[in-house]
């Protein structure tokens, strides 16, 4: 038996999800209101985010990291922290130069600063398109399985990483990062 809660900023898909739940006899499934920064998470085995848009994509992998989860499976919505602060290095510039271009470099250096922190915290990562592209462009699944074993080589090298990449491309501020950092800062657990 499994326990699967759902978290929905919409109070009325909330309330449209639960009766549906209820409706099918789906012990177990709930819906609650709210965002998932917020929300109280126990430990728990798996956490999945389809679809959240922008920072709540970070908001979600943040609390999965600090559940514990074992696995975490999300898929984006839209990227709009990084591609304001995106700078690309010269030589990379032509890439940028057109907006649906500069949309996808930032799409993939966001995804990339995401993978980065998960390996830095212990979780091995694998991105690839989960549906086809013909469908929608908007494709792109991070799956992050935590570690048996700490592997300190591993996530000082994808800190090293993050860092030159966030420095490559003048990115200033990184939503999950700030997460990570502002809750060890508060003495949440590491």
């Amino acid at each position: 038996r499994a326990e699967v809660t759902g978290i929905e900023a919409r109070p009325e898909l909330v309330d449209f999800c639960n009766t549906a739940a209820r409706a099918a006899g789906c012990d177990g499934l709930s819906f609650a209101p709210g965002r998932i920064v917020d929300a109280a998470i126990p430990a728990v085995d798996v956490l999945i985010a389809l679809h959240a848009c922008d920072t709540a994509t970070d908001e979600a992998l943040f609390r999965g990291i600090r559940a514990g989860a074992a696995l975490i499976v999300a898929a984006h919505c839209c990227h709009k922290e990084i591609r304001p602060q995106l700078r690309a290095p010269a030589e990379l510039a032509p890439l940028a130069r057109h907006g649906i271009f500069a949309a996808r470099l930032a799409d993939m250096v966001t995804d990339s600063l995401r993978a980065l922190l998960l390996e830095a915290n212990g979780y091995q990562v694998k991105v690839f398109e989960f549906i086809d592209a013909t469908h929608t462009p908007k494709n792109t699944m991070l799956a992050a399985v935590r570690r048996a074993r700490p592997d300190e080589s591993a996530a000082t090298q994808a800190r090293a990483d993050f860092a030159a990449l966030k420095s490559r491309f003048g990115i200033e501020r990184q939503h999950l990062e700030t997460l990570l950092t502002g809750s060890k800062a508060s003495g949440s657990a590491a």
